[in-house]
């Protein structure tokens, strides 16, 4: 018996060796970014952002280049990703890709080919954030170094996701959030857009680390609306975030309301909640939006006095008088200039109504066109922080 359990240990060890596909450390290239362009003799213009390890340790860093930017051309993306090494001596890893920029070239052409390929590949995960470049080459953000992350993409995949967090500036979309939309039959999918301000020649220097003013940032500057797959337009940020309210996605913002012409005051939105009902109504969809929100008073140019009787009353009013207002402004575009339901109202209907959802099955624009669509907002303040009476403002 012993023998036998002898014999079984040693065959074994032959079975859990293992190292028949190990990968030493400097055979291997991190990519951190990708940027798709439009290319110049083939259909692609593919750049990668590899990520140099000895400058990223303070305790082995330089001064060099944190990363370094390859760009190949080609007709397919699964093919360019596997040409880099006519440039690159590493075997390049894209497991831990953090951010896909798209130009916007590419974007108005269509950007389902493409993608296609990245929700297939078995290598590439699925929690990167995904923008559109505006008015520049997608690459460019590559390029622009910035002293609170040196790797680019390192830095703007945190920015979107802390916006998100803290403002409701960007949708927060990752790579199955958009194919799951795009396969939607009642929503239209939407992409975070971003802009370099100030000089990018300047942004790719390495001076950009060493300035309190940087020669050019990565900025997040609106919304990209799709439709079939191709871009449409944009929306601004003001516009991301009633979004993000409507789809009950919203965390926390901040809101300036005017009081009157000169004057305004601010609120902190610290919790949210959106409900929707659909239904059919005299043979056209009606959708009702409920938005309840607590909010704390942040500052205001009117004196309160909080001990008075229903004090936050003329601004709670107020309030829910200019994000109606907000709602509905966007609502109507989407619904006369885009004919685009990016708030996922279609999917909602579906789900409560499906008997009347199924006349716009193939074609939820025509009934999102008709719908009517009513928004109540409903914002209670909380508290006043930690000051009750207002200075006697004039």
């Amino acid at each position: 018996m012993k023998r036998y359990i002898l014999s079984i240990s040693i065959l074994s060890i032959f079975l859990l060796t293992g190292c028949w596909d190990q990968s030493e450390l400097n055979q291997n290239a991190i990519v951190t970014g990708i940027a798709i362009d439009k290319g110049d003799d083939y259909k692609y213009k593919l750049s990668i952002e590899s990520t140099s390890a000895t400058e990223l340790n303070p305790k082995t860093a330089q001064g060099l280049a944190p990363a370094i930017v390859y760009t190949i051309e080609g007709d397919t993306i699964g093919e360019i990703t596997h040409k880099f090494n006519i440039a690159v001596s590493t075997h390049l890893v894209f497991s831990h890709m953090r951010l896909l920029i798209i130009g916007e070239e590419v974007a108005k052409e269509g950007i389902l080919s493409f993608m296609d390929y990245f929700d297939r590949d078995r290598e590439i995960r699925d929690d990167f954030n995904i923008v559109v470049a505006k008015d520049t080459e997608a690459v460019d953000f590559l390029r622009i170094t910035n002293e609170y992350q040196k790797v680019s993409s390192l830095k703007i995949f945190p920015q979107l996701d802390n916006m998100l967090d803290e403002w409701g500036g960007t949708p927060g979309i990752k790579l199955n959030d958009f194919i799951r939309t795009y396969a939607s039959q009642g929503q239209v999918p939407v992409l975070a857009a971003m802009k370099i301000q100030g000089d990018k020649e300047k942004g790719g220097n390495m001076d950009n680390l060493k300035t309190t003013t940087p020669g050019a940032v990565a900025k997040i500057d609106s919304l990209a609306v799709f439709k079939y797959g191709k871009l449409q337009g944009y929306l601004d940020l003001y516009d991301t975030r009633i979004l993000l309210w409507i789809q009950n996605k919203l965390e926390r913002t901040a809101l300036t309301v005017p009081y009157n012409e000169k004057k305004f005051f601010a609120l902190r939105i610290i919790h949210s909640k959106t409900k929707i009902k659909a239904r059919q109504v005299n043979g056209s969809p009606q959708i009702d939006i409920y938005v309840h929100a607590e909010s704390t008073l942040d500052g205001s140019d009117k004196a309160i006095k909080v001990a008075k009787v229903k004090a936050f009353e003329e601004f709670e009013d107020l309030t829910n008088s200019y994000l109606e207002k907000e709602f509905n402004q966007l609502i109507e575009k989407m619904q006369k200039e885009y004919v685009a339901d990016i708030f996922g109202l279609g999917e909602i209907f579906r789900d409560q109504d499906y008997k009347h959802f199924k006349q716009y099955e193939d074609n939820w624009d025509v009934g999102f066109k008709e719908a009517k669509i009513n928004v109540h907002v409903n914002v209670e303040i909380k508290r006043s922080g930690f000051r009750n009476n207002s200075y006697d403002i004039k």
